[in-house]
């Protein structure tokens, strides 16, 4: 009872505060509407500006002389009216928001009614608990007060906010406008000397900002933007600033964070060797602007499109590297913008530093995050290489050896997401089998595919080669898809798709020692009907770059030129597959069916080069079988002793002394050159073409191949086969970089990546 009398106590004085305020609105509202009526007449008399203000002010004192004697005790500039015109409308306006107060107020005091009546029949509506309701009573006595204390606390507040509000609608402020400092070069300047020498946490906000304000400048509503107080009127000193927060800034959080630079450099790290930002001294108070700066990073890193610029943002935050792992929701914005920056190919050396981050995150940060660096490396692979040329080949390659390198870091995971991705390969091939539809074999038959079929064999072959690898339980399913791959469309204008399919199966037999059936997918090129017509073109047409072929069209398919080099390609795949088991003991078994089928070759194709390039391959395979079967009849085992099986030729093969190793090298740098020709000869005629005229192309066509005409003469009537395995050939010249196999991996050393 005494809780509700306190409540009901506290409505009344309430509603009596109301009542008195609305009592003295309604009263100055009076006054100032005499006001207003006396204004009124003496504009109808056209009495000047300081007569009629002295007639309102001796009106006012003999009409109310208490209220004239209040304003000048007040503020005698009250009287000084200059426009009744805004005066009366702050009036309207200050009449407007009381009787709102008031609406509102009177809102407020029913609902605090109707909930202290509820209250009530509650507590009466309760048995057995008197204790527990007298506790209530003294909680809802205190409560009472505070808010009988509230509400005067409420009115007054309210008054002094109507006033100041009023203040500043008189004074008109342009709202949404942002007073920003301008920066200049002494106030760089004046940052970097006092932040490089010691410690300053008000100069250090300041760079914060001003990093921030440099980062969002030129932004869509970076002006209106009140978290960048400072702005820039030259680029001079824009260059100055992000200069020097990139080159200076992390090192300035760091000991000021660590409280020093000695405690910078002898703080803790972790078993793996990162950082431990969140152990220093003063992290807690600067850890929003560690975050703030890393913030602003990333932002900056994804407007960027300039390889020089990319390079230095990415360099900053490899030295910021430790910062990320204190707070687990920027890793994976992190790793976001490093995956664009990494599949775009903006340079080589933006690639390996962003694969290098993507790299020390997933062995720092816990798991799963190596299973999101994995899956976001191979996807951005993926659709970087949907469409490859030779300008692209190069970044695809190094693509490849990254995702190579990051399968290594832990097999377990790489087996899962193997596993996986092969799958999807074989349910694409799958549906393009059973289903014969064009949409179907485009989802097979594209750079894309043949890619990821590439990069999943460089996995296995470089971290399947143990016996007990867990990848090398996904050997034999990949195998099947490629060769499903090749064998999908049994057409000449795939044979170059077909190809690809034959290099990727034959890496796998070489590295991890598996036999693989390579040779009658090779055999059944030189059984297309197109090759028994007679072909169109001229023979000394522009060699085509097989590296970078799938497919052609219907017209180049007939053309002699191409023909001729699926031919080449066939027989060098081929001895390249026969060459992986040169040191077998099983190699004369193993050659037979292909030895019949080049025989065969040999006497029924009507093309002489045909007959040359299969009779000079079948002479080599017979002279390796021959070396290998009296090599084996020197030994003395059982076919159950699979040790020394394994150990035959083991120090032929370190040394390479077999005679088809010996052909199978010159034969490889022939084709490298070959290839590095007509690459060579495709360049020169694009770069000649942008600006030559027709007439001009014609002629210069015209001489290219007349002088290819005169290398194949001179080259025919020079070359000679090889006779007996016993003849020295010379050392072949190195070749440059770019004239070598595109699918083979290179090592990947993070040593490159040192400043």
């Amino acid at each position: 009872m005494k809780a509700k009398l306190v409540r009901r106590r506290g409505h009344q004085l309430a509603q009596q505060k109301l009542a008195a305020r609305v009592k003295a609105s309604k009263h100055e509202r009076e006054q100032k509407a005499a006001l207003r009526a006396i204004e009124t007449a003496g504009d109808g008399q056209s009495k000047p500006g300081g007569l009629l203000m002295r007639s309102l002010k001796e009106k006012l004192r003999e009409k109310d002389p208490a209220f004239s004697e209040f304003l000048e005790s007040a503020d005698k500039k009250l009287l000084e009216i200059e426009d009744l015109e805004d005066l009366e409308d702050d009036e309207d306006d200050e009449a407007d928001a009381e009787v709102n107060g008031k609406s509102t107020h009177d809102e407020e005091v029913e609902s605090e009614e109707e909930d202290s009546e509820a209250g009530e029949e509650g507590e009466a509506g309760e048995e057995g608990e008197e204790g527990e309701e007298g506790e209530e009573d003294e909680e809802d006595e205190d409560g009472e007060e505070d808010g009988e204390e509230g509400d005067a606390a409420g009115v007054a507040s309210d008054e002094e906010a109507g006033s100041a509000d009023d203040a500043d609608a008189r004074v008109a402020k342009p709202k949404g406008v942002v007073v920003k400092t301008e920066v200049t070069a002494a106030m760089v300047k004046r940052w970097k000397a006092t932040l490089t020498a010691g410690l300053d946490n008000a100069m250090l906000k300041e760079v914060v900002a001003a990093f921030r304000s440099a980062v969002h400048f030129g932004d869509e509503g970076g002006e209106e933007n009140e978290q960048c107080p400072y702005t820039f009127t030259t680029g001079h000193v824009f260059n100055l600033v992000m200069q020097f927060c990139l080159q200076h800034l992390d090192r300035i959080l760091r000991r000021h964070a660590a409280g020093g630079q000695e405690a910078a450099d002898s703080a803790k790290k972790t078993k793996s060797g990162a950082d431990r930002p969140d152990t220093w001294a003063h992290w807690r108070k600067h850890q929003p602007s560690v975050k703030s700066f890393l913030l602003q990073s990333l932002h900056f890193l994804n407007k960027m499109s300039d390889s020089s610029l990319t390079l230095a943002v990415l360099r900053q935050l490899h030295r910021s590297l430790g910062f990320f792992y204190v707070f687990p929701k920027l890793g994976p914005k992190l790793l976001k913008a490093l995956l664009r920056v990494w599949s775009e190919g903006i340079s080589k050396d933006v690639t390996l530093l962003s694969y290098a981050m993507v790299r020390e995150m997933a062995i720092h940060l816990p798991y799963p995050f190596i299973e999101h660096c994995l899956k976001g490396l191979y996807l951005s692979y993926a659709t970087a290489c949907r469409f490859t040329s030779r300008k692209m080949l190069e970044h695809v390659v190094l693509m490849s050896s990254c995702v190579v390198d990051i399968c290594g870091v832990d097999l377990q995971v790489a087996y899962q997401h193997a596993f996986v991705y092969i799958r999807q390969l074989a349910i694409h091939l799958r549906n393009a089998l059973h289903q014969s539809t064009e949409a179907h074999y485009r989802q097979v038959y594209n750079w894309q595919y043949i890619n990821c079929l590439r990069v999943w064999a460089q996995v296995l072959c470089t971290h399947a080669r143990s016996d007990t690898a867990p990848l090398r339980q996904l050997c034999y399913p990949l195998i099947q898809v490629t060769l499903g791959t090749a064998r999908l469309l049994p057409n000449i204008r795939f044979a170059p798709l077909r190809f690809q399919c034959a290099r990727i199966v034959n890496q796998l037999s070489v590295e991890l020692g598996y036999y693989t059936p390579v040779a009658p997918l090779l055999l059944e090129t030189f059984g297309f009907s197109d090759l028994s017509k007679t072909p169109t073109g001229d023979r000394t047409e522009r060699v085509l770059d097989w590296a970078v072929l799938v497919k052609v069209s219907k017209a180049d398919a007939a053309k002699r030129s191409y023909q001729t080099a699926m031919v080449r390609h066939a027989f060098f795949l081929l001895a390249e597959h026969l060459n992986a088991f040169a040191y077998s003991i099983a190699f004369p078994e193993l050659a037979v069916p292909t030895v019949i089928a080049l025989r065969k070759l040999a006497k029924t194709t009507k093309v002489v080069s045909f007959q040359k390039q299969a009779k000079r391959l079948l002479s080599q395979i017979e002279i390796q079988a021959k070396w290998v079967a009296q090599k084996r009849e020197g030994e003395e085992m059982s076919p159950a002793d699979m040790k020394a099986i394994d150990d035959f030729l083991a120090a032929d093969r370190e040394a390479k002394t077999a005679p088809f190793s010996k052909w199978f090298a010159n034969e490889v740098v022939t084709m490298r050159r070959e290839e590095a020709r007509g690459r060579e000869e495709a360049g020169e005629i694009e770069a000649d073409d942008d600006d030559a005229s027709e007439d001009e192309k014609v002629e210069k066509k015209g001489k290219k191949s007349k002088k290819r005409k005169a290398d194949a003469k001179e080259g025919s009537a020079s070359k000679e086969e090889t006779k007996g395995h016993t003849k020295k050939t010379k050392k072949p010249k190195s070749l440059p970089q770019t004239s070598e196999l595109p699918d083979e991996v290179g090592e990947f050393a993070l040593s490159d990546l040192e400043e």
